[in-house]
This record gives C-alpha cells, sequence and structure tokens, in this order.
C-alpha cells in the first residue's frame, strides 16, 4: 500500500485555516504529515513554499510555531514530521527543541548533510525522534548504503534535482537508485518534490512506498479548494 503524506506551512495562510487542513488530512485518512517551520532562506523551497513560509514570519515565530504544533497532534492521529532547516534549530538551541518537540514521529533537516546528521541524530534520538535522512539523484549507491544503514521510519528520497514545486518525472537511474533504496531497508522509502497529482502518486508509486505532496497542496489551501484537492489525491 502506498503512502500519502502531505506538506503544510505550519499557520499558513493563517492558524485557523491551518488547522482546519490538519483536520481535512484526518478526515480523508491522510498517512502522514509534514509540517514545515518557516525560515527566512529556504533553499530547498520553491517560489510558492517560500512566499508561504515569508508571509507566516511576518507575523509568527517559532514558538508560536511549537504550539500550533501541539494543536496538530491533538487533531491528527498518524505520524508527524516537522521539517526546517538547521538555523532554526540552533536559534532556539537543538536540546532545547528536541524537547519542545517530542511528542512528534521524525524531524527533517532540509539543508542538513547526511555527513554532519550525526549530531543532530544523537539529540533527537533521545526524545525518541526520528531523524529522517535525504537521498538524491546524486547519492551513489555506496552513499545509500549508509545512509539506509543510519535510517530508520523513512528515506525521504528527493525525486529531481532543483527545489520543490518543479515538474514530477523520474529518469532510469533515479528509478534504479529509488528501488536500490528499498532493498534491505526496513522502513520506508518516500519519493518528495514535483508531485501533484493521483497520476503522479500512482507512477512514484511505482518504485517508492510513499509520496509527500508539498507544493499543490500549499497552493490549494491559499486558494479554498484545500478538501476538494484532498478528497481527489485520495480516490482509488
Amino acid at each position: 500500500m502506498c503512502r500519502v503524506g502531505i506538506y503544510l506551512v505550519c499557520d499558513y495562510p493563517d492558524k485557523k485555516k491551518f488547522l482546519n487542513a490538519v483536520s481535512v488530512c484526518e478526515k480523508y485518512n491522510i498517512d502522514f504529515l509534514e509540517i514545515g517551520f518557516p525560515f527566512s532562506d529556504p533553499v530547498a523551497d520553491g517560489p510558492v513554499i517560500e512566499k508561504a513560509a515569508l508571509e507566516v514570519l511576518e507575523k509568527e515565530n517559532t514558538k508560536e510555531f511549537i504550539e500550533s504544533l501541539k494543536t496538530v497532534r491533538d487533531i491528527f492521529s498518524k505520524r508527524l514530521y516537522v521539517m526546517t532547516y538547521a538555523n532554526v534549530i540552533f536559534g532556539y538551541s537543538m536540546e532545547k527543541f528536541a524537547a519542545k518537540v517530542s511528542f512528534i514521529d521524525g524531524i527533517i533537516v532540509a539543508d542538513l548533510p547526511f555527513a554532519e546528521a550525526g549530531r543532530f541524530k544523537g539529540v533527537f534520538e533521545k526524545y525518541n525522534i526520528n531523524m529522517i535522512n535525504f537521498a538524491t539523484p546524486e547519492s551513489s549507491f555506496e552513499d545509500i548504503n549508509k545512509i539506509k544503514k543510519n535510517s530508520r521510519d523513512f528515506i525521504y528520497f528527493v525525486s529531481t534535482r532543483g527545489i520543490t514545486g518543479g515538474k514530477f518525472k523520474l529518469d532510469d537511474e533515479t528509478k534504479e537508485k529509488v528501488l536500490f533504496s528499498r532493498q534491505g531497508f526496513k522502513g520506508d522509502v518516500i519519493l518528495g518534490f514535483g508531485i501533484k497529482n493521483r497520476e503522479d502518486i500512482e507512477e512514484a508509486c511505482k518504485y517508492s512506498d510513499g509520496v509527500v505532496v508539498g507544493t499543490q497542496a500549499v497552493r490549494a489551501l491559499n486558494e479554498g479548494a484545500f478538501e476538494n484537492f484532498i478528497a481527489n489525491l485520495k480516490k482509488n
């Protein structure tokens, strides 16, 4: 069974609409949520998510995002992850940040190279938070083996080169690497970047265990069409 996860920018477009979107995800049995904590220099994010993050940052800060996250945990019954950047965590202090979000299932640090993940992993795993590692089309098979040995829960496989919001397309080499990532790995391999609709999900799930839908979900929420969008994603 292919898992479908949704990425939302915390408190975008406002706290009420954001939490309503979380309730919609619960209603339609979305498999997991990835909540993005806004950052002023989101290098991995495309223009839709970057714009959303900057709008929220004009009104709120990390402390308020954590409070909203607690409400998300009350609403949403499945797995919950935070996606953010290293400077957000350092600005709060890594230990303090981990303690404050100890109720989540995993942390995704978008600008953290795998080689530097160990110091984060040690702190977060003290609070039973999984460190989610990335693999990319540029990862060698040797790199992927190291990632598999140092991962649990899931591996986030970036499906395409560049930033979020592009077109979803897997070349043959990437397909091979996604399938290799799954071999012998007890967790899931989740594809992200560029996945926008049911057709993309069906294609991605030929090779992976699941997907994250981000840019299109954020766009639909801003346009007032979020529930319809989610309902269409979950159609068989």
